[in-house]
Order: structure tokens, then sequence, then C-alpha cells
């Protein structure tokens, strides 16, 4: 019961919404598009250009930190292999220190 309430707490925390935003001129909604979703070799990340030093930190469901190795494809587009994962839910968060931005993603691996 109480790894279910972890699990449930940790969720909420992180089901999509803002975890911190300044007055940096962001909007609510963020232009930031992860796909494929569900997943199955990696994910695309393609972010507005107003994100100048954007970082990435990929969490499983129960909050363990995974180590990712995002590939920079584009301009402000990102490719994070997810290969290797085990299939379930992930976070993805995405930071920038800059703009004072912090908001977490969740995908589906298969």
């Amino acid at each position: 019961m109480r790894n279910k309430l972890i699990i449930i707490s940790f969720s909420l925390l992180f089901s999509g919404a803002t975890l911190a935003q300044g007055g940096s001129g962001l909007s609510q909604e963020s232009r930031i598009s992860i796909y494929p979703n569900p997943a199955v070799e990696h994910i695309i990340v393609q972010l507005d250009s107003e994100f100048s030093n954007a970082e990435f930190e990929l969490n499983s469901m129960i909050g363990n930190k995974l180590q990712i190795k995002p590939e920079e494809v584009g301009i402000n587009k990102y490719k994070i292999p997810v290969k290797d994962l085990a299939t379930g839910y992930y976070f993805l968060i995405v930071k920038d220190e800059d703009k004072r931005f912090k908001k977490a993603y969740k995908f589906l691996k298969h």
C-alpha cells in the first residue's frame, strides 16, 4: 500500500504540470513537442526557439533517475534513445535555467 501511495504521489507531481516557471516571457503553454508517444527506439524533443540552454533529465515512474545522451539533430531538436529501457511510463524533464523553466512530460515506452 505504501508503494502505491508513493507512486501515486509522484505521478501527480509530474503529471505534466509546470514545476517552476519565472517571469521570463515563456507562455504558460510551452511550445515543446515530444514524439512519438508511445516510443519504441527513441523520442524526438522539439523546442521553441525561446530555449537557449535546455537540459534533459529522464526519470522512471517510481522516481529513479536514468542516464540519457540527447543527440542534437537540428536546431532546437533532440533525439533521445529509449530502446534499452523497459516497457513502461517515463518522465522527461525539460529544464532551462536561463529562462527559469522546468516541466515534466510523460511518455510511454513500448
